[in-house]
């Protein structure tokens, strides 16, 4: 009878952890191999609040070539990318790369941030205008040209450290 407990039990253990794999889009497929082609379709406009309260959208950062880095404070992978990224940032400052939080209140975004001691901006995508963006999975990568064309996307983990990486995001924006 104890047995047949622990067996239950174990069964919905990995029930659980196969859900929170799913949820979070972590997986081995999940690391980016590389930086995949897009649609080059006119991005949606779309708007998120910074930490102050204020609204921005897509349209007002037109005229540069823009990396969208889609993340959230429940999402496991983003823990470990986040810290590559910004040091990623911070080395192509001609790129600008808006750090995008799906999370569902400014407070998840802002205690992510002050736990794992990032310096970046709480940027919370608005709830109404989710929809008008696909993200599959998280962390997930969007590069859009100077013009607002969706040109490239990372799934996954990209590999930020790498100098491959950052030869790839340049030749794809000199490419658009």
């Amino acid at each position: 009878m104890i047995q047949t407990r622990l067996n239950r039990m174990s069964d919905g253990l990995v029930v659980i952890f196969i859900g929170l794999v799913l949820i979070c889009g972590y997986s081995p497929f999940s690391r980016a191999a590389s930086i995949k082609p897009d649609s080059k379709l006119l991005m949606p406009d779309f708007r998120w609040q910074d930490g102050k309260g204020e609204n921005h959208s897509l349209t007002e950062t037109h005229g540069k070539p823009r990396l969208l880095h889609f993340w959230a404070a429940w999402c496991i992978p983003c823990r470990e990318e986040m810290p590559k990224m910004l040091e990623w940032q911070n080395a192509n400052s001609d790129i600008l790369v808006i750090p995008l939080s799906l999370d569902q209140r400014m407070a998840q975004s802002k205690f992510f941030i002050k736990k794992f001691k990032l310096d970046m901006p709480p940027l919370l995508v608005n709830k109404d205008d989710r929809s008008k963006i696909d993200v599959p999975v998280l962390p997930f990568t969007l590069l859009v040209s100077e013009d607002g064309n969706r040109i490239s996307h990372v799934k996954g983990i990209a590999n930020w450290e790498e100098a491959q990486f950052s030869e790839q995001v340049r030749q794809h924006f000199t490419q658009q």
